[in-house]
């Protein structure tokens, strides 16, 4: 089941998304004892971050319980500027007191096959299954229709049986590590957060019917099993038909 909510900016969008963040971790622990989510780079992700470290919001999270991963990485070491692992490092981990061994970071610092690897080593010791169940998939949408670190026409895109890839971003030049389209369709729940009127135009595009998947990865990403919400501010919801806002 997918949902569009929309909200007047960034902010409220941010506290909205943390609301569910909480909601489905006190679910998730109360019924299986843990709450699994993969992180998400992005401007807007960042702000959700702030808003879960705050105090209010710490006091209502079992750190204890909550096992954070990320969903794609950039290929560099982890205090680079660049990295994602270093932008949540900053935004939320060095806020809020949670177990070292609960925070499953990308080896990127590793040759990037071989950082894959290790990765989907840690999902695959982590979850049981042929895919990774996480309870909530943070992700974000790019100008070009890409989500996590799936590009429009990439190599990963035909990737059907790994969980966790290196991938080509041909326009940023550069190698990207990323959860593949079946390992994110197979979580219970996934946020789509976008926000800027610079993503207005291919937002309108890609919630229309699908046309061709490889051109716009983001409608690649239909939970099998699951629901998926897309958060968004005014400004990237301008040129949707859709306006009923929350």
């Amino acid at each position: 089941m997918s949902q569009i909510r929309i909200f007047r900016d960034s902010r409220a969008l941010a506290n909205a998304a943390a609301e569910l963040f909480i909601q489905l971790a006190e679910q998730s622990i109360r019924d299986r004892g843990r709450f699994s989510a993969a992180l998400s780079g992005g401007n807007t992700p960042r702000a959700l971050y702030q808003v879960l470290a705050d105090t209010e919001n710490q006091a209502c999270l079992d750190w204890a319980n909550i096992h954070l991963f990320l969903g794609d990485e950039r290929h560099v070491p982890p205090y680079h500027k660049e990295s994602n692992y270093h932008m949540v490092s900053e935004t939320l981990l060095d806020r809020i007191t949670i177990p070292e061994e609960n925070v499953h970071r990308v080896p990127a610092e590793m040759e990037e096959c071989a950082a894959a690897l290790s990765y989907e080593k840690i999902l695959r010791d982590f979850f049981t299954g042929q895919w990774p169940r996480f309870d909530l998939i943070l992700l974000g949408m790019g100008e070009d229709g890409h989500t996590a670190s799936l590009f429009p026409q990439s190599k990963g895109l035909k990737e059907e049986e790994r969980w966790f890839i290196p991938n080509y971003a041909p326009k940023q030049e550069k190698m990207r590590l990323t959860l593949t389209t079946n390992a994110i369709n197979a979580a219970k729940n996934i946020a789509v957060l976008v926000s800027g009127v610079s993503k207005a135009g291919i937002l309108a595009e890609v919630l229309r019917e699908p046309d061709d998947l490889v051109d716009t990865p983001i409608q690649m990403i239909m939970p099998r099993d699951g629901d998926m919400i897309w958060f968004l501010d005014d400004q990237s919801a301008t040129q949707l038909t859709y306006k009923r806002r929350s």
